[in-house]
């Protein structure tokens, strides 16, 4: 039997758990179904204790929060013998893995920041990451690595890393449970869902409604999600003088989540920089086509022009001239949506496990 310590920030029932966490779960607990050990390494959080099996994989829980890259040399030291594969989240900060550990590795990339970081946190921390991040590409050039996308896979060989090296595997998704289940709404529906952070960009969104309300009276925009940015998106609203068309559900339910998506006429996402683009990917199962920024991991998750639309980042004008020909095309968007549908169906979780299992060395 193979046994894979996977290293990752946080594990799947930590409070701060995001797409990187599913991703890694949701893949290695069917890997753990089909004969491997899998122990996931993370850091420890209130009320969690220090040992936890769920779903067949072995969660171990060490460090604090901030340190955890540092707090976890000794365990692995002490236990590098016990496992047949390293395989490590490198999610910003690495682990450093490939200076003390003479073991088969194997490194996860979601993407990376770059200089983005620095509008999005205080300077004095977003240039500890930003080094962080360039430290990586020195002495990471050698390893293997797993990317999300073709763009972030295009990050990885600026290392630089041999093509060859580097195998794509895109996150997955719950195909059984993602679909139709409401007519779209009228008036019509934008709508947005994610962790409400400032490079998210939402507010670009907020800024360009009412130019689009001026050509469709009664548009509105609901964003689901929280986060630390979501009083300053409240104050934007009320600054652009429509806050009374844009709703803030916050934290919403599975069932709603997919209400939402089904109802809207056009799923937003105005993100500066993703991996990859999960939730356009959601929403496409519901029948809902996305209208995103052109930036690396968005447009890997959209077929510009099949299975949604794209638009020059930051440029209100390209925004609104798509919106509005998405909103008012009906023929045209219902031609996509069927497209987007039957390409969001690849991407099952299942599916998406097996290529990973395959490129595990």
């Amino acid at each position: 039997m193979k046994k894979i310590l996977l290293i990752n920030w946080r594990d799947i029932k930590n409070p701060e758990a995001g797409g990187a966490e599913i991703y890694c779960h949701e893949i290695f607990k069917r890997i753990a179904a089909k004969g491997c050990s899998i122990t996931v390494l993370a850091h420890r959080f209130p009320g969690a204790s220090a040992r936890e099996e769920i779903d067949g994989i072995t969660v171990i829980r060490r460090g604090g929060k901030f340190l955890f890259n540092f707090a976890i040399i000794p365990f692995l030291l002490r236990n590098r013998a016990r496992f047949d594969l390293i395989v490590e989240d490198l999610n910003k900060i690495p682990f450093f893995t490939p200076l003390y550990l003479r073991r088969p590795r194997l490194h996860l990339v979601m993407h990376f920041f770059g200089t983005a970081i620095f509008r999005e946190i205080p300077f004095p921390v977003a240039l500890y990451i930003y080094f962080m991040e360039k430290l990586a590409a020195s002495l990471y050039r050698r390893e293997r690595f797993v990317a999300i996308s073709e763009s972030t896979a295009r990050e990885i060989e600026r290392f630089p890393v041999p093509r060859d090296r580097i195998g794509i595997v895109e996150p997955g998704i719950d195909t059984s449970f993602y679909r139709p289940v409401c007519p779209k709404a009228d008036p019509p529906v934008l709508a947005y869902i994610c962790r409400l952070m400032k490079y998210k960009n939402v507010q670009f969104i907020i800024r360009a409604l009412p130019r689009l309300r001026k050509s469709i009276p009664g548009l509105s925009l609901e964003i689901g999600g929280t986060g630390e940015y979501l009083p300053e998106l409240m104050r934007i609203a009320a600054r652009c003088s429509v806050a009374e068309s844009v709703h803030f559900p916050g934290r919403i339910s599975d069932e709603e989540k997919l209400a939402l998506l089904s109802r809207a006429t056009l799923f937003v996402n105005p993100s500066a920089k993703e991996g990859w683009g999960i939730n356009n990917i959601e929403a496409n199962l519901c029948g809902t086509i996305s209208l995103s920024s052109d930036v690396p991991g968005l447009r890997d998750s959209v077929v510009d022009g099949k299975t949604g639309l794209l638009y020059r980042p930051g440029d209100r004008n390209d925004f609104c001239a798509k919106a509005l020909e998405a909103l008012g095309n009906h023929a045209r968007r219902r031609t996509m949506e069927h497209a987007a549908i039957e390409r969001a169906r690849g991407f099952d979780w299942d599916v998406v496990a097996d290529r990973m299992a395959k490129l595990l060395p």
